[in-house]
C-alpha cells in the first residue's frame, strides 16, 4: 500500500500538470453559454459591417466577459504575451465601437482571429 501511494500520487500529479500545461488549445473553446468568445467576435464583425452600433456594443461587452472566463482556464497553458495581446485587441475594439470607427474595428477583429487561432497551439 505504501509503495502504491509513493508511485501513484506523484504520477497522477505529474500527468495532471502535463494535461493542464498542454490543454490550452482545448480549454479556449466554450464550455457553456457565457464563454463563447469567438462567436461574440464573429457577431460583432457582422454588426460592425451592418453599422448596428448598439448591437456591436453588446457583443464587445459579451466578448470581454467571455474572455475573462477563458483566461482563468488557460492561464497556465498559454504564453502570457498572447493573453496580453488579446486583452489589448479587445480594448481597442471596444474603443473603436465607442468611436464608431468600422475600419479600425475590422482590422483589430482580423488580428484577434489570428491571435485566437494561435492561442495554445
Amino acid at each position: 500500500m505504501k509503495r502504491l501511494i509513493i508511485f501513484v500520487i506523484p504520477t497522477f500529479i505529474l500527468l495532471l500538470s502535463i494535461a493542464i500545461m498542454a490543454g490550452g488549445s482545448v480549454l479556449k473553446h466554450p464550455l457553456g453559454q457565457d464563454d463563447r468568445l469567438l462567436e461574440a467576435v464573429q457577431n460583432l464583425e457582422k454588426d460592425v459591417k451592418n453599422k448596428e452600433w448598439d448591437q456591436a456594443e453588446k457583443q464587445i461587452d459579451q466578448a470581454i466577459t467571455a474572455w475573462k472566463k477563458i483566461v482563468n482556464r488557460i492561464q497556465f497553458s498559454v504564453e502570457r504575451e498572447y493573453m496580453f495581446e488579446i486583452n489589448g485587441t479587445l480594448a481597442r475594439i471596444k474603443g473603436g465601437v465607442e468611436a464608431k470607427d468600422d475600419q479600425a474595428i475590422l482590422e483589430e477583429i482580423y488580428f484577434f482571429y489570428d491571435l485566437f487561432d494561435g492561442l495554445g497551439g
